[in-house]
C-alpha cells in the first residue's frame, strides 16, 4: 500500500490481522502517479508486482505507533496555535499602522497587553477581542509546553540525554524521538540527515555533476526545528562546542557560506542527537579532545 493519511492505522489493523504489510513511499512511485491509465486495479497491480520483484524499489516506510502519533499531534497542534497567535499579532500591527499608530515592540507574549494599554480608544472596540484572543493563546500555548516538557520526563525520558547538546530544548528533543519513531530503524546514524532531507540533491551525468540544495524530503516540521537549533548554535553568543566552531569555519568561507553553513550544522545535529539517542552517552562538546 501507498503512504498516506490513513496508512498509518490501516497497516496496523492489517498487521493485526497477521498480514505482512509493506508502506510504499510515494516519492518513489511517480511510474503509478504519472501513468496516463491510473486507476485503482492498476495501481495495485503495479505495487504488487513491485513488491514481488524487489520490495526495495519502493523504499519501505516505517510508521510510528498510534501511541508517538497522538504525543506528536500535541506537538502539532501547539505549532498551530503559534502560527495563529503570530497571524493575530501581524493584523493587529498591521491594522494599526494603517491608521496612523504603531505598536510597541515587545515579545508575543506580552504583546497583547503592552499593545491594549496604548490603543487609541476607536481601535479598541475592533481590535481589542483579537487582543484578548491572543492573551488567550499565550496561555493555551505555556499549557502545551508544560505537557511536553512532562512527557519527556515520564513517558520519553531517552530524550533527557538529548536535551544536553547546546541549542536543542523539549520540543525538538521530543519531536525528534518521535518523528524517527524507532533508534534501531537506521542503520547508520549519517542516514538520519539524509531522512529528513538535509544532503544536498544530485543529478551527475558523465562530466556533469552541479552543486544543488537540499532534497527537503521527509518531515518538514522537524527539519525547520533543526534548523533553528542550527542558528541558535551558530549565534554570536552562543556556547562553544566543537560542531559549532565547525560550523564558524564553513560560515567564514563566503557570501553565501552562511546558510549553508547552518543547513550542514543542521545535519550534523540529526547525526549527533541520533547517536546520542542510541548510545545513551552525556554529551561531550569537544568529544575529539576528550577521547
Amino acid at each position: 500500500m501507498e503512504a498516506g493519511t490513513h496508512s498509518i492505522w490501516i497497516s496496523e489493523q492489517l498487521q493485526e490481522l497477521g498480514h505482512e504489510v509493506m508502506v510504499a513511499n510515494v516519492r518513489e512511485l511517480r511510474a503509478i502517479s504519472h501513468s496516463d491509465r491510473k486507476s485503482d486495479q492498476v495501481d495495485a497491480e503495479k505495487l504488487a508486482r513491485y513488491a514481488r520483484l524487489d520490495p526495495e524499489i519502493l523504499r519501505p516506510i516505517a510508521h510510528r505507533t498510534v501511541e508517538q502519533q497522538e504525543a506528536l499531534a500535541l506537538i502539532r497542534a501547539r505549532d498551530l496555535m503559534v502560527r495563529l497567535r503570530t497571524a493575530a499579532v501581524n493584523a493587529v500591527r498591521g491594522l494599526t499602522k494603517s491608521c496612523g499608530y504603531r505598536m510597541p515592540a515587545s515579545s508575543t507574549r506580552c504583546f497583547a497587553k503592552r499593545s491594549l494599554a496604548v490603543m487609541p480608544p476607536g481601535l479598541q472596540q475592533a481590535l481589542g477581542p483579537v487582543l484578548q484572543q491572543i492573551a488567550e493563546t499565550t496561555a493555551k500555548i505555556q499549557q502545551y509546553d508544560r505537557q511536553i516538557q512532562l512527557l519527556t520526563q515520564t513517558e520519553y525520558p531517552e530524550t533527557q540525554a538529548l536535551l544536553k547538546v547546546q541549542g536543542v530544548g523539549y520540543i525538538t528533543a521530543l519531536t525528534f524521538v518521535l518523528t524517527l519513531g524507532n533508534k534501531e530503524r537506521f542503520g547508520r546514524s549519517r542516514d538520519v540527515g539524509c531522512y529528513l532531507g538535509l544532503r544536498p540533491r544530485r543529478s551527475q551525468s558523465g562530466d556533469h555533476d552541479p552543486q544543488l540544495g537540499i532534497t527537503k524530503a521527509g518531515n518538514v516540521y522537524l527539519r525547520s526545528l533543526l534548523i533553528e537549533c542550527a542558528n541558535h548554535i551558530l549565534r554570536p553568543h552562543g556556547k562553544d562546542s566543537a560542531l559549532r566552531q565547525w560550523g564558524l569555519h564553513l560560515a567564514a568561507r563566503g557570501k553565501q557560506a552562511k546558510n549553508r553553513a547552518v543547513v550542514a550544522v543542521a545535519r550534523k545535529l540529526a547525526v549527533l542527537l541520533h547517536r546520542i539517542w542510541v548510545t545513551q552517552e552525556p554529551y561531550v562538546p569537544f568529544y575529539a579532545q576528550a577521547a
